[in-house]
């Protein structure tokens, strides 16, 4: 039984990093979306979970409470406050999706802080909608 889970745990973790913002206003410029604090959903003074492993971003996702019928924002993970552009996803009219990243292309050390960040252009009309956006992570659990 040692020997599997062995096996399990070596080859990662997957995480969810959450992050939101309510009434997504437009012509937002690489603003840091909040963690958000899953069991009352509200959204915490802080910007960034720091990492204890080394690990990788592995896929981005997106909702909406109402989608937009105009404008176009942006949402990518950050490694270091500064946003992977291999992690970028377009929100248009869509209330939610996701994007799958390549696996490698968004690695991080242990110790990173990973943060969510948002752009809105000044066409944007979801003004009311409140927005959620999970950062998967891939965590390298080898060595424990």
């Amino acid at each position: 039984m040692a020997e599997q889970l062995e096996g399990i745990t070596s080859r990662g973790q997957l995480v969810p990093l959450v992050f939101g913002q309510d009434a997504v206003a437009a012509s937002q410029t690489d603003v840091q979306l909040n963690v958000m604090e899953v069991a009352s959903a509200a959204a915490l003074a802080v910007d960034a979970y720091t990492m204890p492993f080394a690990g990788q971003v592995v896929a981005v996702s997106f909702a909406l409470s109402a989608a937009a019928g105009a404008g176009v924002g942006t949402v990518g993970a950050t490694i270091g406050g500064t946003e992977d552009a291999d992690t970028t996803l377009t929100m248009g009219t869509s209330a939610g999706t996701y994007k799958r990243v390549p696996r490698g292309a968004s690695r991080f050390t242990a110790g990173a802080k990973i943060g969510c960040e948002l752009t809105t252009d000044g066409s944007w009309d979801a003004t009311t909608s409140d927005l959620v956006v999970t950062i998967w992570v891939l965590l390298e659990m080898e060595g424990i």
